[in-house]
């Protein structure tokens, strides 16, 4: 019989073929129960900062996602993350998920493993799922259809991009979602036009800044966007994700030049003395949000975010939520804005933009 550690354990894990037993030689890292990092921001900022601080970690020591030994035994890993534990994920948590995962993947040339997969919660895979997590990853073989279709919602699953040259296939299903949209309400199809290019330029945007040339993150970026989106005719909304592992909003701002009301509110609100490092992220944020870079600044990270709030209040009503690295700001339904900063990072700029279409004023 083989000898194990004390802490070791058998597990069943899930590379895409066969379920297979395999003894887990570390501990399980629990994340929250409520994976958001709208609703419960702290806690998934510092869980997301922990898988990558992990996932980083293997991949600079060479190590094999999974070890297999001689034939007789049952293949080892080291440790692993119980998503058994996780009650609800919601699509931004999902979108960074998959974006984490594959960068692992692609990091360590390995298929990255679920285990216990039949312990999880039914609402957590169901969501990662539909959402095309198990696809990002490359457990399972991609799909052909990008819009999933249940009930009164249609999702299009997450969509990994390398550059502008795969915005057509983002484009396609933002419009399919419009499509979905207005035969039951019948929003005027300018309207879907306006928030389909506004969104489209944004991504485009992001997808020609995110990864500027001389830039060295702290973990090695794959160069890659995540987005995905949600149109929902209970209330009449539309929601995008878009996340990507690049330069973040508050390395960024403070470079670019700036008109004086903004230098009037940096200077008004930033902290001198922080007690962490991210202390003023959230006000980076919000100054981006609210007033954008220069006059002739057009990257994402100046002027996009202005525009997206701007398309909201043309078409009808929403809210948008901004985070990153340590800081995050919302601007809500009703035109508020509030911004934090925590002293862990997400690990690079997410977007969740919402649009209520049922607010908009219908044209004959």
């Amino acid at each position: 019989m083989p000898h194990y550690g004390p802490s070791s354990h058998r597990v069943m894990i899930w590379q895409g073929g066969e379920p297979e037993w395999a003894i887990c030689t570390g501990k399980a890292v629990r994340p929250p129960q409520n994976l958001c990092f709208l609703t419960h921001t702290r806690a998934s900022m510092e869980f997301v900062e922990r898988l990558r601080k992990g996932a980083q970690s293997t991949v600079k020591a060479k190590t094999r996602l999974l070890q297999r030994g001689r034939r007789n035994r049952l293949p080892q890993i080291r440790g692993y993350f119980d998503f058994s534990s996780p009650k609800s994920i919601s699509t931004n948590a999902a979108v960074v998920l998959a974006a984490e995962y594959e960068r692992l993947r692609m990091m360590s040339l390995e298929i990255p493993y679920t285990v216990d997969l039949h312990r999880w919660n039914d609402d957590v895979f169901r969501k990662l799922y539909q959402i095309g997590f198990f696809e990002i990853v490359g457990i399972s073989p991609e799909r052909p259809d990008v819009v999933i279709e249940e009930g009164d919602t249609r999702t299009m699953r997450i969509v990994s991009m390398k550059n502008a040259d795969d915005l057509a296939k983002v484009d396609n299903a933002l419009q399919a979602l419009g499509k979905f949209m207005l035969p039951v309400h019948a929003i005027p199809e300018s309207v879907m036009i306006d928030v389909l290019t506004g969104l489209s330029e944004a991504i485009s945007n992001v997808t020609n800044h995110a990864y500027p040339a001389g830039y060295q993150p702290d973990y090695p970026h794959v160069g890659r966007l995540w987005v995905s989106a949600t149109a929902d005719r209970r209330d009449n909304s539309l929601t995008v994700v878009v996340y990507d592992q690049g330069i973040t909003i508050p390395i960024t701002y403070p470079r670019i030049s700036r008109r004086e009301e903004v230098m009037n509110y940096l200077g008004r609100t930033l902290k001198q003395t922080g007690s962490f490092e991210f202390q003023n992220d959230g006000t980076y944020i919000r100054a981006a949000m609210k007033y954008g870079g220069s006059r002739t600044d057009k990257e994402y990270r100046g002027k996009g975010l202005p525009q997206m709030i701007s398309t909201i209040e043309r078409v009808g009503r929403g809210s948008m939520a901004v985070l990153s690295r340590g800081g995050w700001c919302l601007r809500d339904t009703n035109g508020r804005f509030r911004s934090g900063s925590f002293p862990h990072s997400i690990g690079g700029t997410l977007v969740e933009w919402k649009v209520e279409l049922s607010r908009v004023e219908m044209v004959q």
